[in-house]
């Protein structure tokens, strides 16, 4: 294959990534586009490729026989300060993570389809 022709799959790739759209309700709520109602395939690959965030928190930590191997080092002292609760007889102290909690209550009462904008 010529240059010229690699170039112009690719252009045609691009332009009928951007002609597709999937409209709100075929996709996760999380792909939501609420302005325009859906997505283009385009504007979907691209989301896709962004790294997320992860939560600290929700970092896999590798543990065998009871001892931390390795991983997240805030997870780790978060794990850690759970075991001293315990080993202590005291009742663990749950760290509470509000951004997340807040996500999901807004996602509990999406799909109990509660109208959080009405007042009670």
């Amino acid at each position: 294959m010529t240059k010229k022709f690699e170039q112009l799959k690719a252009e045609l790739d691009a332009a009928i990534m951007e002609c597709i759209w999937v409209p709100n309700e075929q996709l996760p709520e999380s792909y939501h586009d609420d302005r325009e109602g859906g997505r283009t395939l385009a504007r979907l690959q691209r989301q896709l490729e962004e790294k997320p965030e992860i939560d600290p928190r929700e970092a896999s930590v590798v543990i065998s026989h009871g001892e931390i191997q390795h991983g997240n080092q805030e997870r780790i002292d978060i794990l850690n300060r759970y075991r001293a609760n315990v080993e202590a007889g005291e009742e663990i102290q749950y760290e509470e993570n509000a951004g997340r909690l807040y996500r999901n209550q807004q996602a509990f009462a999406s799909a109990m389809e509660i109208d959080l904008t009405e007042e009670f």
